[in-house]
């Protein structure tokens, strides 16, 4: 089995692949730390994906805020709110598989970057790729996440042990199934884009949960003081139609927008061993 990279050491190189495609050597030069991120231009029709996007935007029953960051909004669902307490959860799992069955829906008659990524990612790893499940129920995969102008993310870490640390009477998939994640990667496909600004920041390294616990920007904040960081070790200007990997459980911002939003639909891809299927969820 290939040596993983640890979810928060740092990683050995900054350098960033640019592909055709997402394949199996990139995936594991990633997942083992050699590279920062892969980018791959043009992963969806960028005059689609900005059409779909609007279409997003205005769907009333899934386009909504983010209960704990003010004025960033999403589509669809995500485990950090959604599996917070039962009322959310019920409604989470409830959803998951119709909002991908919508999503798809959006695309049709063509793919939509979250089924070829899926699909490229059980092509490409030696392990293949699954959805992931929590008591046995799927999670949804797909979210958009839409940030006004103005607006940004400040410095953060995402890890799922983290978010499920608190749940209690886990089944299923259990505490000792997400106990095996070695990294979390993030995919974000880009359908809107600013002018300027809305630049993707990443960091070589992460904190372990205390350390990042110490350092939040407040007691409340899902981030990271900036002034008590490193700077920024790699940065990158998305445009529409563009897919960037890189790891959600390293260090990363994203810039305020400038002139218009921006919006991209986003799947974390949790890697436990080469020889183990990697898993996506929102």
């Amino acid at each position: 089995m290939s040596q993983l990279a640890s979810p928060f050491s740092a990683l050995a190189s900054s350098r960033v692949v640019n592909a055709e495609r997402v394949n199996g050597a990139d995936l594991l030069a990633l997942a083992k730390g050699e590279i920062m991120a892969i980018s791959v231009d043009g992963y969806c029709d960028p005059e689609l994906g900005r059409n779909i996007a609007q279409r997003l935007l205005s769907d009333e029953k899934r386009y909504t805020e983010y209960e704990n960051v003010p004025d960033v909004h999403k589509w669809g669902l995500n485990t950090y709110e959604g599996l917070s307490n039962q009322e959310h959860e019920e409604h989470y799992f409830a959803d998951a598989l119709p909002a991908i069955q919508s999503l798809r829906e959006y695309w049709t008659p063509s793919i939509s970057p979250i089924d070829r990524l899926r699909l490229e990612l059980q092509e490409g790893w030696p392990g293949g790729a699954n959805m992931e499940y929590l008591d046995d129920q799927p999670l949804f995969v797909g979210q958009a996440r839409i940030f006004h102008e103005g607006k940004g993310a400040i410095p953060h870490q995402d890890f799922l042990p983290w978010e499920l640390r608190n749940r209690q009477n886990s089944q299923g998939a259990g505490a000792d199934h997400f106990a095996q994640l070695v990294g979390q990667l993030t995919a974000n496909m880009y359908l809107i884009t600013p002018e300027s600004g809305g630049e993707l920041e990443l960091w070589p390294a992460g904190y372990d949960y205390p350390a990042y616990d110490s350092l939040r920007l407040d007691p409340s904040s899902y981030g990271l003081d900036r002034d008590r960081i490193p700077e920024a070790a790699t940065i990158l200007t998305p445009h529409d139609g563009l897919l960037i990997l890189f790891h959600a459980t390293r260090v990363h911002a994203v810039r305020p927008s400038q002139g218009s939003d921006r919006v991209a639909l986003s799947t974390f891809i949790g890697v436990r061993a080469t020889d183990k299927p990697l898993t996506y969820w929102s």
